[in-house]
């Protein structure tokens, strides 16, 4: 920027301030006027130093005061009187206005035309505004060439570095991502930032917050190119933010925002080869699994011992499962096949991966079946058992293993819909005293003089009775699966 020092400072002018002026080069200098008015401020804007020979205020004394006064309030940067003319010197009630007001008063000599003057403030004002041009490209250049990365952090860096700021991205909730970096981390009020952040998140992604607080300006921009923005950039920089430094702001959300959506579609590309992979792995196709794995980004490998998890519950919820899968270390596998989550680990991460999903399983409505141990190329045979520990959870056990199921005998085997369903249509023809007598016939393992004495029954009777149940159900109560289906279906109708 241009101040009144800048000026001052040009050769040939002859410029002097007056006794006791304040610092000029805290003088922006926007523009020259020139005015013989006693009052000007009706035409002028802000920040221009104001040309008067002073015609009609020879003899003025206290009426100096509310000129000054106007002057000053009208955002003037300062005063030039040409002297020599109306004045000889600068008038003395004129200077201690000025230095009460804190107005830079400036004495113009008689040999310096105001329109010397007037070129040369257009000079300086031209030179800024190629060099304000020049340096917003310069710093578009180095912020373009530290994005070529999908990485945040180097753009971030170079941003800090460019501006002397201290910069940061954070969250929906103000927490950071990446940050706070620059020479003073500690400068950037992240309390200011959250409720900044708070106050925008709702404008889109067009929103955006300037803060000056303490001396200090924070600016706070939404990254992304569509949708709900879910990080923010945030920069504090010393005083104020010029026009090159507020458009390499711009210019970094841009580019942080091409990032995250290139990240973005190569994290959803990277999310489709592993689901397919997972999706191959568990239906046995172990060597085409590996290919695929091998070229995704990391190339992770399948383990050689491995447990299946399937957990299924609100796709919202399972993105967040599969983000903190994704970001776990190196020997967890996680994508999603046919609308289910699926993740594979070694046997001893396990219990670690369960661990770091206890909030959201419990909270989320998500649940997890752990299938059993398993070389990898019987991957299949885990899933399957995984998809059948997912079938036993409930509201209050939301993550079961196999091997509680296993342990459970086959009756935890049998989903709970399907096995009342089936003990109601098989066992509904039967009465109670046919019940009593099935139940007693698989007791005794099919012996029925065993059956006709635990009855008190004769023996002929106990045969008349297997018969009749034989032909109401429809089954051989000679083999052995129709015995086990016919036990199966009475245990069921007993816990019911």
């Amino acid at each position: 920027m241009v101040t009144v020092a800048d000026l001052v400072a040009m050769p040939g002018l002859g410029l002097r301030p007056a006794e006791g002026a304040p610092a000029l080069d805290g003088s922006v200098l926007r523009w020259v006027a020139t005015s013989e008015l006693a009052d000007p401020t009706p035409y002028l804007e802000g920040g221009e130093l104001l040309l008067t020979t002073g015609l009609g205020t020879r003899g003025w004394s206290q009426e100096w005061t509310a000129y000054v006064d106007r002057l000053a309030t009208a955002g003037a940067a300062a005063l030039g009187l040409g002297t020599g003319l109306t004045h000889d010197r600068l008038p003395p009630a004129l200077v201690a206005a000025c230095r009460e007001r804190g107005l830079v008063l400036l004495e113009v000599p008689r040999a310096t035309p105001f329109v010397a003057v007037s070129r040369a403030a257009a000079e300086l004002l031209q030179d800024q505004e190629a060099a304000t041009t020049r340096l917003a490209l310069d710093l578009q250049r180095r912020l373009t060439r530290a994005a070529l990365g999908l990485d945040l952090r180097p753009l971030v860096e170079r941003l800090a570095q460019l501006l002397d700021a201290t910069v940061a991205l954070v969250h929906r909730d103000g927490e950071p991502a990446e940050g706070p970096i620059g020479a003073h981390p500690e400068t950037l009020d992240l309390d200011l930032v959250r409720t900044e952040v708070a106050g925008i998140k709702g404008q889109g992604l067009g929103a955006v917050s300037t803060t000056t607080r303490d001396g200090d300006t924070t600016v706070v921009r939404p990254i992304g190119l569509a949708g709900r923005p879910e990080l923010y950039l945030a920069v504090s920089v010393p005083g104020t933010l010029g026009d090159p430094q507020r458009s390499a702001v711009s210019t970094a959300a841009v580019l942080l925002s091409l990032a995250v959506e290139r990240r973005a579609e190569r994290r959803a590309a990277e999310r489709r080869l592993r689901g397919r992979a997972l999706e191959l792995l568990c239906a046995g196709d172990l060597r085409s699994a590996e290919v695929l794995l091998a070229a995704a980004e990391g190339g992770r490998a399948v383990p050689e011992r491995l447990r299946v998890i399937r957990m299924s519950g609100p796709q919202e919820a399972l993105d967040d499962v599969l983000g903190l899968l994704e970001d776990a270390a190196d020997g967890v596998l996680a994508g999603t096949v046919d609308g289910e989550l699926v993740a594979v680990a070694p046997p001893a991460r396990v219990v670690g991966v369960l661990a770091a999903l206890a909030d959201v399983l419990a909270s989320a409505g998500v649940r997890a079946g752990v299938g059993r141990a398993v070389a990898a190329p019987d991957a299949r045979r885990g899933a399957e058992t995984a998809g059948h520990a997912l079938e036993r959870t409930t509201a209050t056990s939301p993550v079961r293993r196999w091997e509680e199921v296993a342990d459970a005998g086959p009756l935890a085997l049998v989903p709970e819909a399907l096995g009342r369903e089936y003990a109601a249509s098989l066992l509904a023809p039967l009465d109670a005293e046919q019940r009593s007598t099935l139940a007693a016939f698989l007791r005794h393992h099919g012996s029925r003089g065993a059956v006709a004495d635990d009855l008190g029954v004769h023996r002929n009777t106990v045969r008349n009775r297997l018969a009749e149940i034989e032909r109401l159900t429809g089954l051989d109560l000679d083999d052995p699966a129709a015995r086990v289906g016919a036990w199966l279906a009475l245990e069921i109708a007993a816990e019911g």
